[in-house]
Formats: C-alpha cells, structure tokens, sequence
C-alpha cells in the first residue's frame, strides 16, 4: 500500500504542479533565443549575407551570457527557486553575489534552466492538445488523426474506445516527467544557487564571532553587575547595622554604594551601546569604553574592604605595567573571585596575590570556606566565564577546595598580548 501511495504521490503532490510553473517559465524565456535560432535559419536559407548573420548571432550569444551574469538575475533565481521548486535556499552574501563564481555558476543555473524548462514546455505544448484529441476520437470522426507530423485513420465507436485511455496515459506520462524534471533541479538548486564552500566558511566564521561577542558581553554583564550587586547588597547590609553606633562607617559604605552603581551603570550602558552597534545602531567607536584594569585594581580591594571582607594584597614586579589584554582580564578574573568569596564566604579574609614579569602573569585568590558553603557551584557562570576569558589568553586555571581553603589560581601569557 505504501508503493502505491509513493507511486501516485507526484499526480496528487501540490508541489508537483509548482514546479511545473517554474519549468514553463524556463521554457518561455527560451522563446526568444528559439525566435532568434529559426530567424537565423530562415536568412540563412534565403541567401543572407553569412558575416551578417554571424555577427547577429555572436550579438545575441554575448547578450544571453550578459544577461546570466547580471547578479541581479541571481536573485530572482533565488526566489524563484524558493517559491516555486520549493528548495530552502540562504539568502546571498552581497560581496558573493558579485563575485565571479557567483556569477558563473548563475550562468550555468540560467541555461539548465532554458534546457529543462524548453523540454518540459515543448512537451506539455505537444501532450495537452493530443490528449484532447485522442479523448474526441470514439465520439467524432477524426480522420485523419494527425499526431505530430503523423496521420492516422483512426476507428471510431466502441472500436475506439481504448484510445482515450492512451491519451489519459500520455498526459500522465507527462506529469512523472515534469515531476522527475523539476526534482531534477530541485535536487541541483542548492549546489548551484547556494552558497560556495568559501561562502559557508565564511558565514561559520560570522557566526562564531557574533556567538563569541554575545558570549563576551554578557560576561561583561555578569561580572560588572553581579559584582556591583553583591557588594552594594553587602554595603548596605554593613551599613544598616552600625547606623546607630558609627554612624561615619554607614555615611562611607553609603559613598561606596553610590559610586559602585554609578561605575555598574556606566557601563552596563557601555553594554548596552555594543549590543544597539550590533544591531545597526548608535556607532559604539564613538563611545568611550569604561573598561577597567589593573590601574583599578586598588578601588576594587577598597570595595570590597567597605563591604565588611578582609582582603590582603600581594603584589610582585610591574603588575600595573602588563598589557592591556591581559590587565582588562586580570581584573575581571580578581573581580569575579572576590564576588564570589563575597557572596559564598561573607566575612572570611581573601588573601589576593599578583606577580608579574616578562613572560607571564599569576592570579591567585584564596580564602577561608566556610561550614556547608559550595564557592562556584551556584550555576557556575562565574568560574566559567573565568575559564573563558583565560582561554582566551592562552593561559591556565585551576579552582577548587584546597584544605579548609579555596582557591583560585590562573597564569596568564605576556609574551604577544597588546
């Protein structure tokens, strides 16, 4: 029962007869270059002068070929293709669809195009008026039947009876043709329309940079705002608690609360800006990037120390002085730790060490963990986008419990960062 159904699907299938309008657009824009091919035979059989009728044809030959090399004709190819051989084609690269292979391979698509659709047009042109006829034949007498150049003396009455039937096949014949035909260009549509390797190479390589700059904005987000979130949170709870006893410790926490917001506000709009850039808008170089580093690093401890955290700071040889690369990651990587010692560890001392050379930058954070508390287990979005931002530096991390201390260690290169 499936056989058959598979059998009869082209004679019942709505797309069957959508490619069957796009083959009999193939085939009418052959009708002028078949104009041209009998105009040219016909001169020729009456005694033209040939250097004329060359010229003529190799104007009409360059025309053809110009005429597919027009990127614009590849679009409507395109569309063409989408809406009638029901293909799912990308839309065109601009920079591809003027390319030259872009163009050529439009070329080959065009000609397919006139070859399949002539055949398919002549036939339906043919098959369609003879159906008509041999269903005419038991009922009126045509005779002689002619079929193509043929002529026949066909019977009539009930002799003829069969003879509707071979003209009902014939037109079924016509439709698992036009069917194989269109499947036919369905089937090349995406090798030829579509996108070239190189193309979709390319697009891979866009599409990894746009997921890489998502990625990176909202590492950016997590880190400036949750930090900033965290400590305010902890400020404000430092604050109200010795309101009454020292009221000059709530009015500094209450200072510090306002410039962290203001510093997370500055740039979360920063963010903001590169997400409207992304999309078209605003020109983001026009903004000035409030992208912290090492230079910062001081009001960072200082945060934090108002947040009720004690932190030590350790720093060895020129770690003010490395790269921008590297000075921009290393202090998101010093501000994710203390957010989450903040967060997972609220009073235990952070110990932050910082060594610098020639070759290599050292980050290392280690505090007390306290009873049932789990340090980056809370979704883990922080820790991992430590790991990313040192991926990116080509270096290395290691964090984890490490007696009753957690810690967090990551060597960052120096050698070719700018």
């Amino acid at each position: 029962m499936d056989g058959v159904r598979q059998l009869l699907r082209p004679l019942v299938s709505g797309l069957t007869y959508q490619r069957w309008v796009h083959l009999l657009l193939g085939g009418v824009l052959l009708v002028p270059y078949a104009g041209l091919a009998a105009l040219f035979a016909t001169a020729s059989q009456t005694g033209t002068d040939v250097l004329g009728l060359i010229v003529l044809a190799a104007v009409a030959v360059v025309g053809a070929v110009l005429i597919a090399l027009i990127p614009a004709v590849r679009v409507l190819e395109l569309a063409a293709a989408r809406a009638l051989l029901g293909v799912a084609l990308p839309d065109p690269d601009p920079e591809e669809l003027r390319s030259w292979p872009a163009r050529r391979r439009s070329a080959v698509w065009y000609l397919a195009n006139l070859l399949v659709g002539g055949l398919a047009a002549l036939a339906t042109l043919t098959v369609l008026p003879t159906t008509v006829g041999l269903a005419q034949v038991p009922f009126v007498a045509l005779r002689p039947l002619e079929l193509g150049g043929l002529q026949w003396d066909a019977p009539v009455g009930w002799a003829a009876a069969w003879i509707p039937m071979a003209g009902l096949a014939l037109l079924v014949g016509l439709v698992y043709f036009v069917a194989a035909a269109g499947a036919l260009l369905a089937r090349w549509a995406p090798r030829v329309l579509g996108p070239t390797p190189a193309a979709r190479l390319l697009a891979l390589r866009r599409e990894a940079d746009a997921l890489a700059a998502r990625n990176r904005l909202a590492r950016e987000l997590h880190d400036s705002v949750g930090h900033a979130l965290t400590v305010t949170t902890l400020q404000a709870g430092a604050a109200r608690g010795v309101l009454d006893s020292d009221p000059e410790f709530a009015r500094r926490a209450l200072a510090a609360i306002e410039d962290t917001g203001r510093t997370a506000l500055d740039q979360l709009d920063y963010v903001l800006g590169l997400l409207r850039s992304a999309d078209g808008g605003e020109r983001q170089e026009d903004r000035r990037a409030p992208v912290p580093d090492m230079v910062d690093l001081d009001a960072l401890l200082d945060a934090a120390r108002t947040a009720g955290t004690a932190v030590s700071a350790e720093l060895a040889g020129p770690v003010r002085e490395v790269p921008v690369a590297v000075s921009r990651e290393a202090y998101r990587i010093v501000q994710e730790g203390l957010t989450n010692a903040l967060r997972h560890a609220e009073g235990a001392p952070v110990t932050v060490r910082l060594a610098a050379d020639a070759n290599e930058l050292t980050v290392e954070l280690t505090n007390a963990v306290q009873a049932g508390a789990t340090p980056g287990r809370t979704g883990g979005r922080g820790l991992r986008g430590m790991r990313e931002r040192v991926e990116v530096l080509r270096g290395a991390m290691t964090a984890g419990a490490d007696g009753g201390l957690w810690r967090i260690a990551v060597r960052l290169p120096i050698g070719g960062s700018r």
